[in-house]
């Protein structure tokens, strides 16, 4: 019979991770994760958010994740994802130069991962 391409069995191609991130490439969405500053698994307040990447900007994403980060950004902290994922965290990442700073009027990239600074 045909076999499935390494890695496209129908169990791996449709599991909670890939569909949805195919979904968000396929809709130019921007998947932002709103919590208190701890990982997810630790966090029963942590939400997930699908924004239009369209024109998005810093102070944009922050207007509608909420008002209060909006009127008090300072700024983003930005790396690429794939950058990120060379690090043992995201610390390691600051502290090896690969995050920079951005202004409210960075456009937001498919790949970035932001943080944003606010007071």
């Amino acid at each position: 019979g045909m076999e499935p391409e390494p890695g496209l069995e129908p169990d791996s191609f449709l599991s909670h991770t890939v569909l949805p991130l195919a979904i968000v490439r396929l809709l130019d969405l921007c998947l932002a994760y709103t919590g208190p500053g701890v990982p997810a698994e630790r966090s029963r307040t942590t939400r997930a958010h699908l924004f239009p990447l369209d024109g998005l900007t810093a102070v944009g994403l922050a207007a509608k994740l909420h008002g209060d980060i909006q009127k008090g950004f300072i700024r983003a902290e930005v790396a690429p994802a794939a950058v990120l994922l060379q690090h043992p965290d995201y610390a390691a990442a600051k502290e090896a130069g690969c995050v920079r700073g951005e202004g409210k009027e960075y456009a937001l990239r498919s790949d970035d991962v932001v943080l944003v600074k606010w007071k």
